[in-house]
């Protein structure tokens, strides 16, 4: 009788928490997301010799699916000149913005792409060789996604130092692409960059 207990109340528990959980998947008592806010950059690997770049960075207003959004349309090429050829875009965020990545829970955005591999950076301060915790996904071409990353998604490379991974000391956020990944041309839009906190 007592380990029948035992198991009801083990099983209760777990529903409760699932319970719990899937109200705050559904905004039951949870924040809404907020949109990232800052100015937007681009950077390639000419520093290093290489003879990646990005062409153009492109803001504009559009509506799209019947809301008035920001969208940044990115495209440039990737060469094998440096060996590690890269090319990639960013937000130098304001200091609320800042703040609101330290505690962030997930970050999402919204990506037309063109088939290729990209890459989400993280980049804290204790990252001394550029190896930042990142987040890699596969786009489709001519299809609209929602990537939606939770904090715990970021992750090293192996070639660099392991850092502890302490998004309090984030200093920026960016995306890349990189020669392994399909060397060549480029061309994506991105919009509704949000921290969900």
């Amino acid at each position: 009788m007592k380990y029948l207990k035992k198991v009801s109340l083990f099983v209760f528990g777990i529903a409760f928490c699932i319970a719990i959980l899937s109200c705050a998947g559904m905004g039951g008592g949870s924040k809404a997301p907020v949109l990232a806010t800052g100015e937007w950059m681009v950077y390639n690997d000419r520093a290093s010799d290489g003879g990646s770049s990005i062409s153009t960075l492109v803001e504009a207003e559009e509506v799209i699916d019947g809301e008035t959004v920001t969208t940044y349309s990115v495209s440039g090429n990737v060469t094998t000149q440096f060996v590690y050829g890269f090319a990639g875009w960013g937000i130098d965020a304001d200091e609320e913005t800042l703040e609101r990545f330290k505690t962030a829970k997930a970050l999402s955005f919204k990506i037309l792409g063109d088939g290729k591999r990209y890459t989400i950076k993280y980049k804290i301060e204790t990252v001394t060789d550029y190896c930042y915790h990142e987040y890699t996904f596969e786009t489709e071409a001519g299809k609209v996604l929602t990537i939606e990353v939770p904090m715990m998604f970021f992750m090293q490379p192996s070639w660099g130092t392991s850092v502890r991974f302490n998004p309090a000391l984030v200093t920026g956020v960016e995306w890349q692409t990189h020669e392994s990944w399909r060397p060549g041309s480029f061309q994506i839009k991105m919009w509704d960059f949000k921290i969900h906190p």
